[in-house]
């Protein structure tokens, strides 16, 4: 009853609850624009991502002064057969755009292996006039027979049409195809994407150094230590 009296008069004091029961909550300007939401997951299951599978990720996301979105607190977690699947990450977006800065812990458990990530990422992505350009490419490039797919990714990140990964520092882990992999380093790539440099201890605490080529197939050089 006090809640209902307080949104059409609201008291001139703010107010206390112990608990507060919610499956949504939004944050607006006095004009009514969203600056935050924190939800469940399905408050977030709005625009472009109700074309696809339902996320299902809950927390708070972030909006700027036009209401579009710019990043987020979210998380996600839950057993899948042989194992588990979670995700948790702080993410910070460019202007009209994906993430930029992305803060992440990631596991995946399942029968083909395990896979751990804690780490900072940083992205390089186009203006965001090049949006829907840039995510077409995407399409076209995924509908590509896989012998191709690499050679049309580099091309676009050449003149700029799409996102990478620059860099990344923290650890990965796990076992793939039955190997234990244990790197803790910092990772850059090029603007074309590829691997130049690597510093990082591996998982028989060796540490590495080095720099490849600008297509990142070769090393171009490589500090070994005698043992």
């Amino acid at each position: 009853m006090l809640l209902a009296l307080n949104s059409f008069h609201p008291f001139l004091h703010s107010q206390r609850f112990k608990v507060i029961d919610a499956e949504q909550i939004n944050i607006r300007e006095k004009d009514g624009t969203l600056k935050a939401v924190l939800s469940n997951s399905a408050g977030f299951n709005v625009g472009d991502r109700a074309k696809d599978a339902p996320p299902r990720f809950s927390g708070l996301m972030f909006y700027n002064e036009q209401g579009d979105e710019e990043g987020g607190l979210v998380y996600q977690g839950r057993a899948i057969p042989g194992g588990q699947d979670a995700d948790v990450s702080l993410t910070m977006d460019q202007y009209r755009q994906d993430q930029n800065v992305y803060l992440n812990h990631t596991e995946h458990k399942d029968a083909k292996g395990i896979s751990i990530s804690d780490g900072l990422q940083i992205n390089s992505r186009p203006d965001w006039t090049k949006a829907k350009h840039e995510y077409e490419l995407y399409r076209q490039i995924n509908a590509l027979p896989e012998s191709e797919q690499k050679e049309a990714q580099l091309q676009a990140l050449k003149c700029g049409d799409i996102g990478t990964r620059r860099l990344f520092y923290g650890v990965k882990r796990g076992i793939s195809d039955g190997q234990l992999f244990d790197d803790a380093g910092l990772f850059i790539r090029n603007r074309w994407g590829r691997d130049a440099i690597k510093l990082y201890v591996d998982s028989e605490n060796k540490p590495h150094f080095e720099i490849f080529d600008e297509l990142g197939n070769s090393k171009v050089y490589e500090l070994r230590l005698s043992h």
